[in-house]
């Protein structure tokens, strides 16, 4: 029989749909930087996504590492030049984390939440001194300038492709037409080719500024701000005021020279690592919090986790979001075939399950939790060499009754070459000494995600 308090508390749960899991549609920044902790900014191409790594490996480790440790408390922040349909197709392309805030086309749109809102303000704002069409119609007289695709092009950004030897004097005489004609306009130069013209009040770094104004004016302001580049035009980010850097070790000419020539101060980090490998390594080189992703510390000849100097321990902490993210990684590794087929392996996932635990699957089926790992254990190895992957996203965690915790999150999963698949999931939880995270699992339900 529950307790009464574990019966209020299913209750309590029951009444924010078991169902399903995942944040409001109508969350915003100010929801997701509500505790103060960190705001990362990161670009994505070449910075948080590494397209020159297939596996995506230290994408997936930030990924494990930030659902863990961060998300609960902090805000995830992409800054790109992508436009919001070149943005889709990474995502189908890339294991993303859904962000709080998603800044567009070199800091011309922001969008908030997983609704992806369309902050009206900041577009106003920006028609201060701005014409496209006599932007369009100067660029059309200048033969070195070739218009990027219709998919690239925004209501505040007029991009080119422009040869590098050509840049300096392009962008003189440009800006010289521009300003004869009234307007006032910013030139973006990076990756040695593209040129991105928009209104002299956008950009990455004034966006970013307008964002921490915003949080401020509520309240909400991050203790921390962690910006993260690897071209010029992100430079703008490393001199917003306040913030600490992270330039990743792949960054282009433009930005490494841009950090010799300016030498910023000891806010800016030149990570030896690529991509969200460098991201990792900056928030241990700032001490800025936790920065060893479950992922890095599972090891297949044990059932527990090791910590930063190689020691084998149970976690001091009560923490049921982090045994969601940790479960789903030791699930994947065995799906692999990365960890034994043992029984002292296997304990991992069969010895966090409460005795009379339940589950209902994502077919609407109802189980028991325990019967179910014990069925899939036949499944070890099967997904090795297929390019298999599992991520967890948009996690939160709330304390029911004493000892009762409720987790919602999204689990993702992809085979290489296919589509992201998804999935809505809650699980209630009780504490318990002597477990990797100080709780065992009591119900579980998950349901298909509905497709973008």
């Amino acid at each position: 029989m529950y307790s009464k308090n574990l019966q209020t508390a299913l209750n309590r749960g029951a009444a924010v749909q078991l169902t399903g899991g995942g944040t409001d549609e109508s969350q915003d920044l100010m929801d997701a930087a509500g505790n103060n902790n960190l705001m990362l900014v990161s670009d994505l191409d070449f910075t948080m996504v590494d397209r020159d790594e297939h596996s995506h490996t230290s994408q997936l480790n930030f990924n494990c590492l930030w659902a863990a440790e961060y998300a609960h408390n902090s805000a995830l922040v992409y800054s790109t030049g992508r436009s919001m349909e070149r943005y889709l197709q990474l995502r189908a392309e890339a294991p993303l984390l859904m962000p709080a805030v998603l800044v567009l086309s070199v800091g011309t749109e922001i969008r908030f939440g997983p609704s992806l809102e369309r902050d009206a303000g900041w577009g106003r704002a920006l028609d201060d001194g701005w014409d496209r069409g006599i932007v369009v119609e100067e660029a059309v007289k200048i033969p070195q300038l070739h218009f990027q695709e219709e998919i690239d092009q925004g209501s505040h950004k007029v991009s080119f492709k422009l040869e590098k030897k050509d840049a300096p004097g392009i962008q003189s005489l440009l800006s010289m037409k521009l300003r004869e004609r009234g307007l006032k306009v910013k030139f973006i130069y990076s990756g040695g080719v593209d040129l991105d013209v928009i209104p002299y009040k956008a950009g990455k770094g004034e966006s970013l500024s307008y964002l921490l104004q915003k949080v401020k004016r509520e309240g909400s302001a991050p203790n921390n701000v962690l910006v993260c580049g690897d071209s010029g035009n992100d430079t703008e980010l490393f001199t917003v005021e306040g913030v600490k850097g992270v330039i990743v070790s792949n960054a282009h000419s433009e930005l490494t020279e841009w950090y010799k020539s300016h030498k910023p101060n000891d806010n800016v980090f030149l990570s030896k690592k690529r991509c969200a490998g460098g991201i990792i390594e900056a928030l241990q080189h700032f001490d800025l919090g936790p920065c060893l992703s479950p992922r890095e510390q599972i090891d297949g000849r044990y059932i527990r986790l090791m910590d930063s100097d190689g020691n084998y321990s149970f976690s001091p902490r009560v923490s049921a979001r982090k045994e969601v993210v940790e479960f789903n990684v030791f699930f994947e590794k065995w799906l692999k075939g990365e960890v034994p087929n043992n029984d002292e392996s296997y304990e991992r996932l069969t010895g966090v399950i409460a005795k009379d635990a339940t589950m209902v699957s994502h077919w609407g089926k109802g189980l028991s939790f325990i019967e179910s790992l014990h069925a899939a254990r036949r499944n070890h190895g099967l997904m090795q060499e297929k390019g298999f992957v599992l991520w967890v996203d948009n996690i939160m965690e709330q304390t029911l009754a004493e000892g009762v915790y409720l987790v919602t999150w999204q689990l993702c999963e992809q085979l290489a070459g296919e589509e992201e698949k998804g999935y809505l999931a809650t699980a209630i939880f009780l504490a318990k000494n002597e477990t990797p995270n100080g709780v065992v699992w009591l119900h579980f339900h998950e349901t298909p995600r509905a497709a973008d």
